[in-house]
C-alpha cells in the first residue's frame, strides 16, 4: 500500500513541475518588424521632380515605402504618369511594384508592366507589356532586357529588349522580333487602350 501512494505522489510531484516549468517558459519573441521603411504612406499620391524643377512623374497607390538611409522608395501596385513631350501628354504606366532610385532619376517598375504611350493623330495608342522596365526621368528614356509585347490598334509586335525615347515617342525592339499587322477597318477609329491614369 505504501509503494502505491508513494507511486501516486511520484506521478503528482512530476505533474506540478511540469507545469511550474510551462508556466515559467519564456514567452515567445514578438513578430519581427521591418525596421528599414523609415515611414510609409497609405493612399497615396506624389509628383516627384527632375532637377530642373519640371515634373519627372506623379504616380498614385494604396502603399508607398521610404528606406532612408537607401535613399530608396518601394511602392505597392503604383500608377504612374509621366510628363510627354507636348502639354498634356502622358505616358501611363501601372505594376504590381516599383522601385524609386535616390534622385528620382530612375523609376524601375515590375510584375505585369503596361505602359501607354500618348495618343497619335489618329487616336492609336501603342501599349507596351512586360515583366520589368526601367523609365530614366531625366534622359526621358525607357528600357527593358525583358521579353515585351508592343500593342498599336490591330498590329502586334513581340521582342527580347525594348529602348523607347518618350519625347520622340519612337521605340527599337533589340532582338528576337515578331511583327504581326492587320489593317484598320475603313471609316472606324482605333479603340484606346485602357490603362487607369494617375
Amino acid at each position: 500500500m505504501s509503494r502505491l501512494w508513494l507511486g501516486v505522489l511520484l506521478a503528482i510531484g512530476a505533474a506540478a513541475t511540469g507545469a511550474a516549468l510551462w508556466w515559467l517558459r519564456e514567452p515567445p519573441a514578438p513578430p519581427t518588424i521591418d525596421s528599414r521603411a523609415d515611414y510609409r504612406l497609405e493612399g497615396f499620391e506624389m509628383t516627384a521632380l527632375r532637377k530642373d524643377g519640371s515634373e519627372g512623374f506623379t504616380v498614385v497607390g494604396p502603399l508607398l515605402e521610404r528606406d532612408q538611409d537607401a535613399q530608396i522608395t518601394t511602392l505597392t501596385e503604383p500608377r504612374f504618369g509621366f510628363p510627354g513631350e507636348a502639354p498634356g501628354q502622358r505616358w501611363d504606366a501601372r505594376s504590381a511594384t516599383a522601385w524609386i532610385g535616390p534622385d528620382n532619376d530612375e523609376v524601375r517598375l515590375e510584375g505585369g508592366v503596361e505602359m501607354l504611350a500618348p495618343q497619335e493623330g489618329d487616336g492609336r495608342q501603342a501599349r507596351f507589356s512586360t515583366d520589368h522596365l526601367s523609365v530614366f526621368t531625366e534622359s526621358e528614356r525607357v528600357r527593358t532586357d525583358a521579353a515585351v509585347t508592343v500593342t498599336q490598334g490591330r498590329s502586334i509586335l513581340q521582342a527580347t529588349g525594348l529602348d523607347v525615347d518618350m519625347q520622340a515617342k519612337t521605340y527599337e525592339l533589340l532582338a528576337d522580333v515578331d511583327a504581326t499587322f492587320y489593317s484598320e477597318p475603313s471609316g472606324r477609329p482605333a479603340a484606346p487602350a485602357d490603362v487607369p491614369r494617375p
